[in-house]
């Protein structure tokens, strides 16, 4: 099986209006026109989703029932936190910010395992009814943070707007992430490089766009031809030379060649697309050499298969705008026409998971850039 990755695609003419606000989408496998199994992930048959999260104010959450559940008898699929909160309101009043409170231990949620799938299948519905939430104030994150501080989901990432101070010593291994759950995020990424047609690597370039790999590869010659993996096959062993990923049949034969035969003379480095890179100089975003940015909407999250809310990390600025968009006219337009876009860093985002440096980090998630997923997606289909 090739390594393939999950993530989002956003075409208009794919887009269902979902009033409703989060729609819990639903996990399901698809068997192909070619026989292969694909597991179809933030996935729904139709676009009406059974369970449903309503935010009714910016400091109100509430849960409501849609009409399918209402029909079955069954009650809607609490998240921990909020369930905690419920149990202890016996008035059943709604539930307010300034009071809940979010545990995270990331160490022990569930995931997809290491093995890399793509489950871009069903992702063109991705947005037609995925669960997109637009007021991350109404649920707070806490994980032994500074005394007297009410944190919010949109504290779960460093942002290169945060004030000087904020959080500036918070530290906490109940946040921290393992290597096995951080490798489980990067797998959602799609790369590119080049082959030389003999197994080896052309040049030590990753590229996230797959039209600039195309470029890198015509300008080699030669029998170079642009190959596809996933970030969690190349980041440490090859970036950040901080062990090797267990060699298996996903791995492919250039990546492993290039982690046995790894030199202190060899840099490999992680190439933004241009326009990543443009709209981080717009946004005053510096970066390290080899470091990729990353775009956030402020309030912005996604409910993510278990039913828990995640905070998207976008490799492309048209993404995060077009996601925050589609959300503003399924609620009517009551949102501001501009959102609040923040920007953080991949390297900045690792060290965060890696030391836990901020409450509920394991609530990020990492999406690419629309076209190259589908075009990771058909290169990995027609290897298999």
């Amino acid at each position: 099986m090739k390594p393939t990755c999950r993530s989002i695609a956003i075409l208009a003419s794919t887009y269902v209006t979902c009033t409703e606000g989060f729609a819990l989408i639903s996990s399901q496998r698809h068997v192909s026109a070619s026989g292969h199994q694909h597991r179809r992930l933030n996935h729904v048959s139709s676009p009406s989703p059974s369970r449903l999260f309503t935010i009714t104010n910016p400091s109100t959450l509430t849960l409501s029932m849609s009409s399918n559940d209402q029909e079955n008898g069954q009650e809607p699929e609490i998240p921990e936190a909020l369930k905690q909160r419920l149990q202890s309101s016996a008035s059943g009043t709604p539930i307010t910010s300034n009071t809940s409170s979010y545990t995270s231990n990331n160490n022990t949620q569930e995931g997809p395992g290491i093995i890399p799938s793509l489950f871009i299948s069903g992702v063109l519905l991705f947005f037609a009814v995925s669960a997109i939430g637009p007021l991350l104030d109404s649920i707070s994150v806490s994980s032994q943070p500074p005394a007297k501080t009410d944190l919010s989901l949109g504290d779960s990432v460093i942002t290169r707007q945060d004030g000087d101070n904020k959080l500036k010593n918070y530290e906490s291994k109940f946040d921290a992430l393992s290597m096995e759950k951080i490798q489980e995020k990067l797998e959602n990424l799609p790369v590119f490089y080049v082959g030389d047609g003999r197994g080896i690597m052309g040049n030590e370039n990753v590229y996230f766009s797959y039209s600039e790999a195309e470029s890198a590869a015509k300008g080699i010659g030669g029998s170079s031809v642009v190959k596809v993996t996933t970030l969690d096959q190349i980041m440490y062993p090859l970036i950040l030379k901080r062990g090797n990923v267990k060699v298996s049949s996903v791995t492919p034969v250039e990546i492993r060649s290039a982690q046995q035969q790894q030199s202190a003379d060899k840099t490999y480095k992680l190439v933004p697309s241009a326009a990543a890179l443009n709209d981080a100089k717009d946004t005053s975003t510096t970066l390290k050499e080899g470091d990729i940015p990353l775009f956030i909407v402020e309030r912005l999250a996604f409910a993510g298969p278990d039913g828990k809310p995640q905070v998207p990390l976008f490799l492309e600025k048209i993404d995060a705008i077009t996601s925050y968009a589609r959300l503003r006219e399924s609620g009517g337009n009551k949102l501001p026409e501009e959102p609040t876009l923040r920007t953080t860093s991949l390297l900045d985002v690792l060290d965060s998971m890696e030391r836990g440096t901020r409450p509920g980090v394991g609530r990020l998630q990492f999406y690419g850039e629309v076209e190259d997923v589908l075009k990771a997606d058909e290169m990995m289909a027609s290897s298999r």
